[in-house]
């Protein structure tokens, strides 16, 4: 059930995410605190916005955090500020460090400080059985959650886990969109790589639907399908409405996988059903009593093993996904 007058911190919200999220927080009627570290995306994306409280500050920061939470004392916090570029953290694993481990931490010590009812990471599917820099910073800060959860009598910490969002930063199929028009070459690592592919709707309505049903430590992670890009690759060329076009083979990055996880097989005897779109993994330690009581049945996700070739599916999820960054 979502209660209004309820006042929500977003750390990184002038990303793609942040940006969706408030868009929708806002129908709701909460009161939104946005805390970032670029006054210029600030300024852009809500400076003539009258509802939304712009704080300049960064995660790395737990004096700032905490004064900012003790003055405009949130309910619930969204943590999205993050690191995330996989082949750049894996040149700078300090600065990742940093941000998504030690910035994290920071943000949970202040939320736990300062009597958040809720306080909820965004984590990724690189996060499940990490091979690089990212993955691992992200896997270690779903742990930090955990425990604050463990030791807190009062706030709530969970984890929401998930995919590739079409168009959002970062984002290749938009890249290859404007490539495909341009009769450019678009790099490719394999043809042979998945991902989890869904929408920034989808994304949001992961992250609120999460924080409504937290109860303490879980990670919550979606059921989405997953695409090889040689199917996101028919799709874009379907979409600008070319038969042909040329690609170049770059080989994988540093830190890529040729395929994803996202629920590992580990983790099947503590996942459960939430409802049709949602799974839920609750923590191997914890002093809640959690209510899920339908146990998850299926296999893990990995993104080789949840493959869907539709294209005319995945042409619709492009679209919307474009239009909805757009």
């Amino acid at each position: 059930m979502i209660v209004k007058t309820k006042k929500i911190l977003i750390t990184g919200g002038t990303g793609s995410l942040g940006k969706a999220l408030i868009k929708q927080i806002k129908k709701i009627g909460w009161k939104i605190i946005v805390y970032s570290r670029d006054e210029g995306k600030q300024a852009l994306a809500f400076g003539s916005d009258p509802e939304i409280i712009r704080v300049i500050g960064d995660i790395r920061d737990l004096t700032k955090l905490d004064t900012t939470m003790r003055l405009h004392k949130p309910d619930y916090v969204i943590h999205a500020a993050a690191l995330k570029r996989v082949d750049d953290m894996e040149f700078h694993p300090d600065e990742c460090i940093k941000t998504n481990v030690l910035g994290s931490q920071n943000v949970a010590t202040a939320a736990l400080a300062n009597n958040v009812e809720k306080c909820i990471l965004i984590s990724t599917d690189k996060a499940c059985q990490p091979i690089n820099v990212y993955g691992s910073s992200k896997f270690i800060a779903e742990r930090i959650f955990t425990n604050f959860d463990y030791n807190s009598e009062t706030t709530i910490f969970s984890s929401v886990r998930y995919g590739n969002v079409i168009a959002s930063r970062g984002s290749f199929i938009p890249l290859w969109m404007e490539k495909v028009k341009n009769n450019e070459e678009i790099p490719i690592t394999s043809l042979e790589c998945s991902r989890f592919l869904f929408t920034l709707n989808d994304a949001v309505f992961t992250v609120l639907s999460s924080l409504v049903k937290a109860q303490g430590g879980e990670v919550f992670i979606p059921k989405i399908s997953s695409y090889n890009l040689e199917t996101v690759l028919k799709s874009v060329k379907s979409l600008v409405g070319v038969d042909e076009t040329k690609t170049v083979i770059n080989g994988m990055r540093p830190g890529e996988k040729i395929h994803e996880d996202m629920l590992a097989k580990t983790e099947l005897p503590f996942t459960y059903e939430v409802d049709e779109d949602l799974l839920v993994v609750i923590p191997q330690y914890t002093n809640k009593i959690h209510s899920y009581d339908k146990k998850y049945e299926g296999k893990e996700f990995n993104s080789l093993l949840h493959l869907d070739d539709d294209v005319e599916n995945l042409k619709e999820i492009i679209e919307e996904g474009i239009e909805i960054e757009g």
